[in-house]
């Protein structure tokens, strides 16, 4: 298997970024009654850096490469898998609650530079129906988000490394929620992945707790929610309060069973992240 990786790192993609501001419409100037009374609220979405109206950004960094998702610059086999750290920041002010945002994922191999191919598409070069992981030969590779916390109820944040750190899926949505504790020293590391297992499963094995992947290509908005109880306005209850991080880790890995038909394979895939503040609330 060739190249499997992720392209542009997701740092240096603001305009890709989709931010929502409430914003309080104030009316009736000719009303007594009605000054200083909020009337109405609008939301403006912008997603070029010419119109952006938020007072917040979302910054996704990860290691120094080609991307903050996943990069495998090699020969991928049956089997193989790679783990990569990454940080989703809300740079608001610490505080300041309207700045508290949700967040949502997708992504695509179409595009200029794009390319996809039997380890995401089942219909390359059209790339527009992902390839479902699974224990079948042809089978498409697998991705999981996990998050990293300090308690297994998610809610503080930790350092993906970090001995006793507590990972969670995210991603894909069968299987959300699924955790594990990893007690040895270096939390989510090599170390702590057993395996991809073989025969009729295609999960893989981390700190003794198997875990499912889905589609690379993830082409609806997928709540990616967070540590902090957030109500966003895409219907997320759960988000990255400002001035807050969030430690998430993606393992991608190619289920055993793929057989010899994904020889020689190569995806670049983009990923969108997309912020949304919260929402308003009634102001006087």
């Amino acid at each position: 298997m060739r190249e499997l990786s992720a392209t542009r790192p997701l740092a240096q993609l603001p305009g890709r970024i989709a931010f929502c501001l409430v914003l309080a419409a104030i009316v009736g100037l000719t009303n007594p009654a009605a000054i200083g009374k909020t009337a109405a609220y609008f939301t403006a979405s912008a997603s070029s850096a010419a119109n952006t109206m938020s007072t917040v950004s979302l910054q996704v960094s990860g290691l120094s490469s080609a991307s903050a998702v996943f990069d495998i610059p090699s020969e991928m086999l049956p089997g193989d898998f790679q783990i990569k750290t990454m940080d989703i920041v809300n740079d608001g002010t610490s505080g300041v609650a309207q700045q508290d945002f949700t967040s949502s994922l997708t992504s695509t191999s179409r595009g200029p530079g794009n390319a996809c191919s039997l380890l995401d598409s089942t219909d390359p070069p059209t790339c527009s129906s992902p390839s479902a992981p699974s224990a079948t030969p042809g089978s498409g590779a697998a991705l999981l988000l996990l998050r990293c916390t300090a308690d297994a109820a998610a809610t503080i944040p930790l350092d993906c490394g970090s001995q006793n750190v507590y990972v969670t899926q995210v991603y894909p949505s069968a299987g959300a929620g699924t955790q594990q504790r990893l007690t040895s020293s270096g939390g989510l590391s090599r170390a702590a992945i057993s395996g991809v297992a073989t025969g009729s499963s295609y999960s893989i094995g981390i700190g003794g707790t198997n875990f499912t992947g889905g589609t690379l290509l993830i082409g609806s908005p997928y709540g990616v929610g967070g540590p902090d109880p957030v109500t966003g306005a895409d219907g997320q209850t759960t988000g990255l309060a400002a001035g807050l991080t969030d430690h998430l880790a993606s393992v991608v890995y190619l289920p055993t069973q793929v057989g010899n038909t994904l020889a020689n394979q190569t995806s670049l895939l983009t990923f969108t992240w997309t912020a949304t503040q919260r929402l308003g609330t009634t102001r006087s």
